[in-house]
């Protein structure tokens, strides 16, 4: 029976990264029943399908869960527990007990919510006042802020293991390779690298947006005035204090891909070394230092200065540069790659190369305040961040499942399957995503489910779209239930041994469900 039970209190880096994989998993479908709701109430102009209160509950929840519940869970919680041990040549985190409780704090966290969505909470994901205060919104927003500090707790323990565990890593090479000798800074793996700045930002961000909720949650429990102009509280100091752990969010959420792309790309590509390796840690650290200065894009309809309107939009700008970095050295790896284009690994990362710089390059156009104005809080905005997040953190969680599958479970995937999943998947993102652009540039705001009737046609389409990758999911999933029927067996792999930086370490004793000896596996169908 004790052994039935060993998931709950295991403290197991491998099994901790499952079960956040899972909860993650179940999350992610969940926001996908909403945006569902969203998307079929939007498909007649003026007749909702729900009421409009519920409507507004589901473009709330919608958000949070599928950033606090979907993709920091899956990428940071479930990818960074399993595989950081395994690039650091570490039996497990060096934080076990705090690992786990950070996991299981997510619970009461989601059971929050969902008495909040219950309840009915339709303040938006970012919670602005005087929306979110007493006078506007009911209990469900308590519970719903309740849900939020639990998760920030959760992403706080986590990241502090996470930077202990690297801080570990880096003083055992350091002291190996000699105290005067910086080259373990260079045998450092670009994936720990990622979700080292990655916990940095939460761990100096995440304390932000508690301290703004206490606040928060005070003004409307407890008389105080922090948000209210009428007891003298400014709700212009919660924009500032949610937008400066709003931001680095974005990249919390991006990075972990970013690391895994990177080095997805090389393990594919026929170099010795990640292209330019300094020039991409260099960038992600000048990704982490600008995110942190440019939150205040996001307000630049609130009445600031001039002279702060255009530094937060040259700063942002200046993040183009870092990025670009990075997309010319996958573009570069994947250049020279020995497999071939209908891979569905090099299929997907192609198409996250480019869905994601697409997405950046909205977000160019955004960073102009003038044309922000004219933008902001349009169905433009929806767009630019669904093609960085749903087509770059997504496509992030797609690659790393394919990619190592086989290590986790011993099976390959059907490549044919994997293949129509990604030819579908790309036709209902773009089909979903790209109208939105032209409705924000029509002028239509978003977060209202009441439009003109000639904008009904692009409307369905972008539903139609919904559709489709609403079944893309359901298809992946039944591609991983497919290799675990059948029991598809891995043959071939692929593998540089010429990499320079430290990779993938095969196996250390403790890990005792590793199944195959590469880094890559061919996904043929063979038994």
């Amino acid at each position: 029976m004790l052994s039935n039970l060993s998931i709950f209190f295991t403290l197991s880096h491998k099994k901790i990264g499952l079960v956040y994989f899972i909860m993650g998993v179940w999350s992610g479908f969940v926001g996908l029943g909403l945006s569902m709701i969203i998307r079929l109430n939007m498909l007649d102009p003026y007749h909702n399908v729900i009421p409009t209160e519920v409507y507004n509950f589901a473009i709330t929840s919608h958000g949070i869960v599928m950033i606090f519940f979907f993709l920091m869970p899956v990428l940071i919680g479930g990818f960074g527990n399993y595989l950081i041990p395994l690039f650091t040549r570490l039996d497990d985190m060096k934080l076990p007990r705090i690992n786990v409780f950070s996991l299981w704090i997510l619970i009461p966290s989601m059971v929050s919510l969902m008495i909040s969505m219950y309840i009915g909470a339709g303040l938006g994901w970012t919670f602005y006042p005087p929306l979110s205060s007493k006078y506007f919104s009911g209990s469900g927003a308590d519970y719903l802020l309740i849900s939020l500090h639990l998760a920030g707790l959760s992403s706080m323990l986590g990241a502090l293991n996470f930077i202990i565990t690297c801080h570990y890593y880096f003083y055992s090479i350091k002291t190996n390779e000699g105290i005067l000798n910086y080259n373990w800074l260079f045998r450092t793996p670009i994936i720990v690298w990622a979700y080292y700045f990655t916990s940095i930002l939460l761990f100096f961000s995440i304390p932000v947006l508690a301290g703004a909720i206490t606040m928060l949650l005070f003004d409307r429990n407890f008389g105080t005035s922090y948000f209210d102009p009428t007891g003298g509280g400014d709700p212009i100091m919660f924009q500032h204090m949610f937008w400066f752990f709003g931001h680095p969010e974005v990249y919390v959420l991006i990075l972990p891909a970013f690391g895994i792309v990177s080095h997805i790309c090389h393990e594919v590509s026929n170099k010795s070394g990640p292209l330019g390796y300094s020039g991409m840690v260099l960038a992600m650290l000048s990704i982490v230092i600008l995110g942190f200065i440019v939150w205040a894009h996001h307000m630049f309809t609130v009445g600031m200065d001039l002279k702060s309107n255009t530094f937060f939009s040259a700063v942002t700008a200046l993040i183009g540069i870092p990025t670009g970095v990075k997309v010319i050295a996958w573009v570069s790896m994947l250049s020279s790659s020995g497999l071939s284009i209908n891979s569905p690994v090099v299929m997907w990362l192609i198409s996250f190369i480019i869905l994601f710089t697409f997405g950046g390059i909205t977000g160019l156009i955004l960073s102009c305040s003038s044309v922000d104005i004219l933008l902001h809080d349009s169905w433009f905005v929806v767009a630019h961040f669904h093609y960085v997040l749903s087509l770059g953190s997504y496509s992030g969680v797609i690659i790393s499942v394919i990619w190592w599958w086989p290590m986790v479970t011993g099976y390959s995937l059907n490549d044919s399957l994997l293949r129509a999943h990604c030819y579908i998947s790309l036709v209902g993102f773009n089909l979903c995503f790209a109208p939105m652009h032209y409705f924000g540039m029509c002028g239509l705001p978003r977060r209202v489910c009441v439009y003109e009737n000639s904008f009904s046609w692009m409307s369905n389409l972008s539903s139609a779209g919904s559709f489709i990758s609403s079944f893309s999911a359901c298809f992946f999933v039944f591609i991983l239930w497919d290799s675990l029927n059948n029991g598809y067996k891995v043959v071939g792999s692929w593998r540089n041994e010429g990499f320079p930086v430290n990779n993938m370490v095969w196996p250390l004793t403790y890990h005792t469900t590793l199944h195959c000896n590469s880094v890559g596996a061919g996904y043929s169908p063979l038994r």
